[in-house]
């Protein structure tokens, strides 16, 4: 028979694994999106104008400052960037859910993964609004984990942070 102190740590383990259930993106999962990214070269050939892949683009920035890649999904654009660590500056991976286009009504995501463990250090969602001649870029939802900032959109941009990380997986490269 164990100790009332060990039944106790084992219980509250047990009860702690239950409540605590895996939602964000896995760690591997990000890193492979990163690597996948850098070994992509596309579009390839790259004079060829009519190209039907989903991956639209990789490229590196200069000197290596940044990979960034995009790839189209459905009706939507979704871009990948990776920001190696350089000085103090955390290494990031910035995910963008883009709409086909500028106009009225278009909804516009961001997130940030500062030290790709799966989980979403910043998101905000930019609707464009205004009259469709001179439209206005309006930032309606803000999240930002370390200060608590918008914790009640934390669910939504972990689970846009996970999809972008699974259609990386399924379609780059593609």
């Amino acid at each position: 028979m164990l100790p009332p102190t060990k039944l106790a740590l084992l219980g509250s383990l047990l009860i702690g694994l239950a409540v605590n259930p895996v939602q964000a993106a896995e760690r591997e999962q990000v890193r492979i999106v990163v690597n996948l990214m850098a070994a992509v070269k596309m579009p390839y050939p790259e004079n060829l104008f009519r190209n039907l892949a989903k991956t639209e683009r990789v490229w590196l920035e200069h000197e290596g400052a940044a990979t960034v890649a995009c790839v189209r999904h459905e009706d939507r654009r979704w871009c990948y960037e990776h920001i190696p660590a350089v000085g103090n500056r955390a290494e990031m991976l910035r995910i963008r859910n883009e709409a086909p286009g500028i106009f009225v009504g278009a909804l516009f995501y961001y997130m940030v993964d500062y030290d790709l463990d799966g989980l979403v250090d910043v998101g905000s969602t930019t609707k464009i609004e205004g009259p469709p001649r001179a439209p206005i870029a309006h930032v309606i939802e803000f999240f930002h984990r370390s200060t608590g900032r918008g914790d009640q959109f934390k669910a939504d941009f972990q689970k846009m942070y996970d999809q972008g990380i699974d259609i990386a997986l399924k379609y780059l490269g593609e």
